[in-house]
């Protein structure tokens, strides 16, 4: 349930407040290729898509792991690495970067802004490696333990577990060649 919390949050800020940013005409003319795409794209993509399939991959990986094995711990670690990693990323990092490259391209132009002496000052590099923490809290506290999950997910899967199996019947019957009985 919290990854769908989370989804919301990145669908508001990411697609909504950084995407509507970048798309205002005046800002599109000065940004497109910035650091501010980047940030819209990351905060979009991961934040939406990525956190979904995070929490559909949590939520299904709660079935096939049995109980004496399913480490609540790992995916709470994973959901407030994945979000404070991605979040570290785009506040910290991108949009800093991204609000200077806008501020360069405003005042000299945007081939100024898009300059490798422009991306390579010391400010920027500073910028560049202070994303660093934030990935690393991403790969090694949020993406590990969730690959970990899957692996018990696939390791130790309950026995008797069968895809498409409710527990109580099938799913559906077939019927064959226009037979309106159900076959046994």
């Amino acid at each position: 349930m919290m990854f769908l919390v989370a989804v919301g949050f990145w669908n508001f800020v990411g697609a909504g407040i950084f995407g509507f940013l970048i798309n205002l005409p005046i800002v599109s003319y000065y940004e497109i290729g910035t650091a501010l795409t980047a940030n819209h794209g990351h905060a979009s993509m991961m934040g939406v898509y990525g956190m979904l399939a995070a929490g559909l991959s949590l939520f299904g990986l709660r079935y096939l792991i049995p109980e004496e094995r399913w480490s609540e711990r790992l995916a709470k670690l994973c959901f407030w690495s994945l979000n404070i990693g991605l979040a570290w990323m785009v506040f910290v990092a991108l949009l800093p970067l991204g609000l200077l490259q806008l501020y360069e391209s405003v005042n000299h132009g945007y081939f100024e802004a898009r300059e490798l002496s422009f991306l390579t000052n010391p400010t920027n590099r500073f910028l560049e490696w202070l994303r660093l923490p934030g990935d690393i809290v991403f790969i090694v506290f949020g993406v590990l333990p969730l690959l970990w999950l899957c692996w018990l997910g696939v390791r130790y899967r309950r026995p008797g577990t069968v895809v498409g199996s409710t527990g109580g019947g099938a799913l559906f019957t077939e019927c064959a060649g226009g037979e309106s009985e159900a076959r046994p």
